[in-house]
């Protein structure tokens, strides 16, 4: 291998070809002073010690005095290769940490939709999911979604979601009214209250949550639905709702 090409592979990991110039030369001419190896590099002195000051910093030359005089000698290359596979395992981890973070699933698909429709819309459209479970967060004794849950459309709904064993987890401000203390008592259906410190007087916004969809829903008129399409906003979701839950009161 030529010099010119440990030149250009060194130069690919980030050490300039002038600093490879030295380094090739000590390792050549075993200890130099900077006088030295500028008359054999044929590089100006003052380059040269700046060079050698450069490579001292990556420590691939250790520096020496004798009878006065500064005397650099080369070190083991074994350091670079150690630095290249540092650099290399903290290139996996940065990778492994975007395709987890950032490229798993989907890029998140965000909109919203507007009225009372789109509420029961998109809970009978979790039928179709293939899910296990989802959550409902956020109710209350004065939200409308109390009524979403119980006129009679919805009863065919609760049919099919326990037809097709769909659990459904649902988490409450303050003590519900009676139709929700039914309501949880459906099969493949609990309910829980929030922790004190969790609770509000009064809640306006209400969050359905599956295994890769988030369905954030203001009950201000006019009503509408935010949409967050996406597994892992979810799971931090979920994560969450899990904690909650271990911390909540069941409902009898």
């Amino acid at each position: 291998m030529t010099d010119e090409r440990i030149l250009e592979i060194f130069e690919s990991i980030g050490i300039p070809k002038m600093q490879t110039r030295v380094y090739l030369d000590l390792l050549k001419n075993k200890e130099s002073t900077a006088t030295q190896v500028s008359k054999r590099t044929k590089m100006h002195r003052a380059n040269v010690y700046d060079t050698l000051t450069k490579l001292k910093e990556r420590n691939l030359v250790y520096l020496s005095n004798k009878e006065g005089k500064q005397m650099f000698a080369a070190l083991s290359t074994d350091l670079i290769i150690s630095e290249e596979k540092d650099k290399l395992e903290n290139l996996k981890v940065a990778t492994n940490y975007i395709k987890t973070t950032y490229i798993s699933g989907k890029t998140p698909k965000v909109y919203t939709l507007e009225g009372i429709n789109a509420v029961k819309s998109i809970l009978f459209g979790l039928l179709d999911r293939k899910l296990d479970v989802f959550w409902i967060y956020g109710l209350a004794e004065n939200e409308n979604i109390t009524n979403v849950l119980n006129d009679r459309l919805m009863h065919s709904f609760h049919i099919e979601r326990i037809k097709r064993r769909i659990e459904l987890k649902l988490f409450f401000h303050k003590f519900p009214e009676e139709e929700i203390k039914a309501l949880s008592g459906l099969k493949f259906t609990e309910a829980r209250i929030l922790p004190k410190s969790q609770q509000s007087k009064i809640s306006q916004i209400t969050q359905i949550v599956c295994n890769d969809a988030v369905y954030i829903t203001l009950w201000i008129h006019p009503i509408s639905t935010i949409v967050i399409e996406n597994d892992i906003v979810a799971k931090e979701y979920i994560d969450l709702y899990n904690i909650l839950w271990n911390n909540s009161k069941k409902i009898l």
